[in-house]
């Protein structure tokens, strides 16, 4: 995220430092700002151009056109040079995280041989991330504290400990009449049979699906080349059916990025992205802690939204995000990239893949292997200062025991932009097509008729 820094004379919104006491305010050097947002409204045709739901998964046919949910987030860093070799970075913020609520952390230089120190509540390594597609590869996020850009010769490493919770909201008695219906009825349940389980073990089932995860990370840069691991531990991870899930795992990624569109010279960039992953490291936590965004983003096909018979809870993607098996393994791999040729066309292409064995789970139709793959291409094409028009069309395929279905789409956007080369503001009108549209029919169901559709947009997008 590209900030404006604005020195403390000029920061005349003086209510975010009003609890900072005039006479210590004097010691603060420099203040930044800085944030992002955007807000739109998309119409569907065949919903009679009523507010259209989410048409399609934005991480895995581009976003543009499809990017129905508002969003943003802001924050404040204060700069303090205590001498010549410290400095204190004080970070607040609101957004932008699973916790809805303020956001805050310290940086302190010059306190270890080498490295910054840093604790609180933060993301680590948002620059992972594909910007046509919004997917963040790496999604690591919590309270924690750790140490950055250790030097080691001309390589750097980052240490980390961060701790994230699954915030389950469903209440006890809600719990207890799942219980009494499925002494009932046998199809409902799919694992360890809770009718036998007793009161004080259902308490200890309920009490334990809110326990911290704790994610021990490491980092290491040499160049071009980023390795990343995370070995994770959730103890008494009980599903709430009685099963228990993985209580470790771990995930590796590697980052190699390029200076060239893949071997093509030019005004151009490119990455290539390899992550493996086992029990807690594999499915929707490949590369990720706990997190809202972790929940919802493409990983394995038996999390996200479900729904069936369970009722809607047990297809809650924030319950079924730590649902992994021990032997659980996924891997996904990423290409992507940018070239903008002399004539100012850009092209923003990126590949994206993952495969899912689900390891012991074997049962019913959550069992097996799931895999994923996504293809799109972001095109720009300058028309005169401020005024561009972007096109996007992606496609992708799922694939799940032996069933498999697909979804494309086609975006025209013309877009007026102003930018200072810090801060960038976009308003911009979309219509896309979707063939075979999931809003005109059940997501759910992979053989059902689909029909195709038109959503029309205005989005308004700004980061500073």
């Amino acid at each position: 995220m590209k900030k404006s820094k604005l020195s403390i004379a000029a920061l005349s919104v003086a209510g975010v430092l009003s609890s900072i006491p005039v006479a210590n305010a004097a010691i603060i050097d420099e203040v930044e700002f800085h944030g992002y947002f955007r807000a739109g409204f998309f119409a569907s045709k065949e919903n009679d151009f009523k507010k259209a739901d989410i048409g399609g998964q934005k991480e895995l046919l581009g976003r543009l056109g499809l990017e129905s949910d508002n969003d943003g987030n802001f924050g404040f860093t204060t700069i303090t040079n205590i001498n010549d070799d410290q400095q204190l970075r004080i970070h607040i913020g609101v957004g932008d995280t699973e916790f809805d609520d303020l956001i805050g952390y310290l940086e302190m230089d010059g306190v270890l041989p080498s490295g910054t120190l840093w604790g609180g509540k933060r993301k680590l390594a948002e620059e992972n991330y594909v910007f046509m597609t919004d997917f963040f590869y790496t999604d690591l996020e919590g309270i924690g504290v750790g140490i950055q850009d250790i030097e080691i010769g001309d390589s750097f490493l980052d240490l980390a400990y961060i701790s994230s919770d699954r915030n389950i909201s469903l209440t006890y008695g809600e719990y207890e009449d799942f219980v009494e219906k499925a002494s009932t009825e046998d199809d409902i349940i799919i694992s360890q049979n809770q009718r036998y389980v007793t009161d004080d073990q259902r308490a200890n089932i309920f009490d334990n699906q809110n326990n911290s995860m704790h994610t021990f990370h490491a980092s290491y840069t040499l160049g071009a080349l980023t390795v990343q691991a995370n070995y994770k531990y959730l103890p008494d991870n009980w599903g709430l059916n009685g099963k228990e899930w993985a209580e470790t795992g771990y995930d590796t990624t590697a980052i190699y990025h390029m200076l060239d569109f893949f071997g093509l010279k030019g005004n151009a960039f490119s990455y290539a992205i390899a992550q493996v992953g086992r029990g807690l490291g594999s499915g929707n936590l490949l590369g990720g802690t706990i997190t809202d965004y972790g929940s919802l983003r493409p990983g394995s096909l038996t999390q996200g939204y479900h729904t069936g018979e369970w009722g809607d809870y047990f297809g809650d993607p924030y319950y079924l995000i730590t649902q992994r098996e021990e032997d659980a393994l996924s891997a996904r791999a990423i290409l992507w990239g940018g070239y903008t040729n002399s004539d100012g066309i850009g092209f923003f292409p990126s590949i994206q893949a993952q495969y899912n064995d689900e390891g012991t789970n074997d049962e019913g139709a959550d069992g097996g292997y799931n895999y994923w793959v996504s293809v799109m291409m972001r095109n720009i094409f300058p028309v005169r200062d401020n005024f561009i028009i972007q096109t996007e069309a992606g496609y992708y395929e799922n694939t799940q025991n032996g069933g498999t279905w697909h979804q494309s789409k086609l975006t025209v956007a013309p877009t007026f932009v102003l930018s200072d080369g810090l801060s960038t503001a976009e308003i911009r009108f979309t219509a896309t097509y979707l063939p075979l549209s999931w809003t005109t029919g059940d997501e759910t169901d992979p053989n059902v008729k689909l029909s195709d559709d038109f959503v029309f947009g205005i989005q308004a997008d700004a980061y500073w």
